[in-house]
């Protein structure tokens, strides 16, 4: 796969199955699973059938999740070292939302606690509607937020998220967000996927 992605901070690397154990880490954090799995424990098997879809997804629709991994700058040159620990992970998948007829494609991000307050899951969010938007030619991408989680809803309004009030409100709280292609192609420079 050559849908890697980079920012000033991060490597984007699409997911797999070597980043299996990371992953299962990351997701079963209690404060990142709180809101990203309403608070359920995922399993090994879980994890390796997300890496799965997320492959298939890349594969057929262009997109799917990255792991988000710290840049080290060496000498002027961006060395994501296989080393690195994965921090996050950020992408984008199917999903049958309430916000339009059919399926929608929705962003997904979650950070290590200790990168929280950083602006890493903007950065990298940005860097995946800019994909998204500007590589893929996607029309309209969806955030489905839980509202006991304020941060990730002022994350959507940084990335310039309208709130969709006539989306219905889920059981578990969730508010609704949506990212126009023509809205964000005319704000935004659009990145480049590196090969």
């Amino acid at each position: 796969m050559s849908e890697v992605l980079r920012t000033v901070r991060l490597a984007l690397h699409p997911v797999t199955a070597d980043d299996r154990a990371a992953l299962l880490t990351h997701w079963t954090g209690p404060l990142v699973r709180r809101h990203l799995f309403d608070d359920r424990l995922i399993s090994a098997v879980q994890v390796a059938e997300i890496i799965d879809a997320s492959e298939r997804d890349f594969a057929t629709e262009g997109y799917g999740l990255w792991a988000l991994r710290p840049v080290r700058w060496d000498g002027g040159i961006d060395a994501a070292a296989p080393g690195e620990p994965l921090i996050g992970v950020a992408g984008l998948s199917h999903h049958d939302g309430p916000l339009g007829n059919g399926a929608d494609v929705e962003i997904l991000y979650s950070l290590e606690p200790d990168r929280w307050g950083q602006g890493l899951a903007a950065e990298a969010s940005r860097a995946v509607l800019d994909y998204a938007f500007g590589v893929v030619g996607v029309h309209r991408v969806t955030a489905e937020i839980d509202t006991a989680n304020p941060s990730s809803a002022e994350i959507a309004l940084q990335l310039g998220m309208r709130r969709r009030p006539e989306g219905p409100r889920g059981p578990d709280g969730a508010a609704y967000y949506a990212a126009e292609r023509s809205r964000w192609i005319g704000s935004r420079r659009i990145v480049d996927a590196v090969p």
